[in-house]
């Protein structure tokens, strides 16, 4: 065992920890090559296998590339990692379905806050473009789910935060269940069309670059659409 292993890792979170420290030492960035399989065994004193399964440990983190065996890459930002581990740990009762929505207000009211600050023209039109197609669709169809994930993704890439848009992001999978379930709880024409103008304002409030108000109506559509929801299931 080379002699600076910590105490309790394994050969190959040993070699993982020391891959990740090469791209941070190195100072490489996304799309940079590392060094090959047989060049980190022979520095770090262990065996090519031991060096492939952390290869394939840090590609499973989309911490390095590996595709098409070629030599390693280091890889861009992705909110899949995230994305699945929330994933597992709503199905596995670790965190509730209510902790997923506190956390996506206190993160969406600040995003949207700064889109209306940074939001380039293009992003505004987009936004306002997803919000209209919202109101011509029809109530809880397949395509207004749809809309109403890519206009809070799109919010999200107009702050201007990578880390903020990730996060956001890697709800989306919970998302494909929980806003159909939200948006079935407007059981009314009235209801329904309550939701579509807060997403209006929404929209508008970034158009204006009004980061108060555009906060202030996010907050609001969380008490209105995931209130609702909340209090339908009675999530813990």
């Amino acid at each position: 065992m080379p002699s600076d292993v910590h105490s309790e890792e394994t050969r190959v979170q040993y070699v993982m920890r020391n891959v990740a420290e090469h791209i941070g030492r190195e100072r490489l960035r996304v799309g940079d090559e590392l060094p090959s399989e047989s060049s980190f065994g022979e520095r770090l004193g262990v065996s090519r296998p031991v060096v492939r399964e952390a290869f394939g440990a840090l590609a499973a983190l989309n911490i390095i590339d590996t595709a098409n065996g070629r030599r390693p890459r280091v890889s861009a930002l992705s909110s899949q990692t995230l994305s699945i581990s929330l994933d597992h740990a709503v199905r596995t009762e670790q965190i509730s379905v209510r902790q997923v929505w506190e956390t996506r207000r206190c993160l969406e009211t600040e995003t949207i806050a700064l889109a209306a600050l940074r939001r380039t023209d293009d992003e505004a039109a987009r936004i306002s473009a997803i919000a209209a197609a919202m109101a011509r669709a029809e109530r809880s169809s397949p395509e207004l789910i749809s809309l109403d994930i890519q206009l809070h993704k799109a919010i999200a890439e107009a702050s201007r935060n990578a880390l903020m848009a990730k996060i956001i992001a890697s709800f989306e999978p919970l998302l494909e269940s929980a806003v159909p379930a939200a948006w079935r709880t407007r059981r009314t024409q009235a209801e329904h069309q309550a939701i579509i103008e807060k997403h209006l304002e929404l929209a508008e409030m970034i158009a204006r670059r009004d980061p108060e108000g555009a906060r202030q109506a996010m907050d609001e559509h969380f008490d209105r659409a995931v209130g609702a929801m909340l209090a339908a299931q009675d999530v813990a």
